[in-house]
């Protein structure tokens, strides 16, 4: 049994490195039969997308879209010209599991402001003993002048999942970045408990080629008695991150605080060298949804949250 958060800030180097070779964990105790677990083992969902935001002294379009395998991207049509264009990534197989994986790759280039968010919480099913995780792995490259809001809805993880997930978001010296990664261990409503598996989560953030932020997170083996440890998830099974990175960000410091400081869960935030950045902790889906909502109200100007995460 391992658990591993940690928190690296203010790094040097030439940029993001490759990530280092990948470790399986085993997530169940059974025993497939061999003609299963061969049948199995060809089944696997592939997701690709390769996405470019473009603004030529106007609105904002898409200059890029190549989509492969399970996942699509739509954009739908604005209620009204001021509208900032959101973009709806579509996992047409319902969701992941061991084996599976999503390769997304999206690009602001200079003065485009869009939204990229999901079109339902991502699902990540149990794997099978022995098998490999289910993976997503995200690459956000927002050029000078853009302005890139990257607001996935959750991920909900069930018991005995295997999940490996990296979000890397390379700026430029002037470009501006709102994004959000949270996770769900279990629907409480569903009378879903998380009691094992494994689950690595990594987002880092480079600001003009140099490392500024890096958050990683690892819970492995039992994990529903990892998440009741006061150090770890005070007994909560919600979690969220939250991350802007702007001149002004550490200024709305003390509007995030205020407008956190009833949460349904647990929240702190802090600001440094232009960067905000939010924790939550919440009993459930629903009270994260809210805690998250109450820091964009600030974060975003009062702009509400994607149509879709309203559906």
């Amino acid at each position: 049994m391992r658990v591993d958060a940690r928190l690296e800030l203010a790094g040097t180097g030439p940029g993001p490195a490759a990530p280092p070779p990948a470790r399986e964990h085993n997530a169940l105790s059974l025993s497939p039969s061999s003609g299963y677990a061969a049948t199995q083992h060809q089944i696997r969902s592939r997701g690709a997308l390769d996405i470019a935001f473009q603004s030529q002294n106007g609105p904002t379009r898409l200059a890029r879209s190549f989509q492969s395998g399970c996942l699509r991207l739509r954009v739908p049509r604005a209620e009204s010209a001021s509208e900032i264009p959101t973009a709806v990534v579509i996992n047409t197989a319902g969701g992941i599991a061991g084996g599976d994986a999503l390769n997304q790759s999206f690009r602001w280039d200079e003065g485009a402001h869009a939204i990229v968010t999901t079109q339902a919480a991502e699902k990540v099913y149990r794997a099978l003993a022995g098998g490999p995780a289910a993976r997503i792995d995200t690459t956000l490259h927002v050029r000078a002048g853009a302005h890139a809001e990257w607001l996935p809805q959750e991920a909900i993880l069930f018991d005995s999942s295997v999940l490996r997930r990296e979000a890397r978001v390379l700026l430029d010296a002037q470009a501006t970045f709102l994004g959000m990664e949270a996770l769900i261990l279990g629907r409480e409503a569903m009378g879903e408990t998380v009691r094992a598996g494994h689950l690595s989560d990594r987002l880092r953030i480079w600001r003009d080629g140099r490392l500024v932020y890096a958050d990683a997170l690892v819970l492995d083996g039992e994990i529903d008695g990892l998440m009741r440890r006061a150090s770890i998830g005070h007994g909560m099974r919600a979690m969220a991150i939250i991350v802007h990175a702007a001149p002004d960000a550490p200024a709305l410091l003390p509007a995030v605080r205020a407008a956190l400081a009833e949460p349904s869960g647990c929240a702190a935030a802090s600001a440094w060298n232009g960067l905000l950045a939010v924790r939550l902790l919440a009993p459930d889906g629903e009270a994260l949804r809210r805690d998250i909502a109450s820091a964009f109200a600030v974060l975003r100007e009062g702009r509400p949250l994607p149509r879709v995460w309203r559906c």
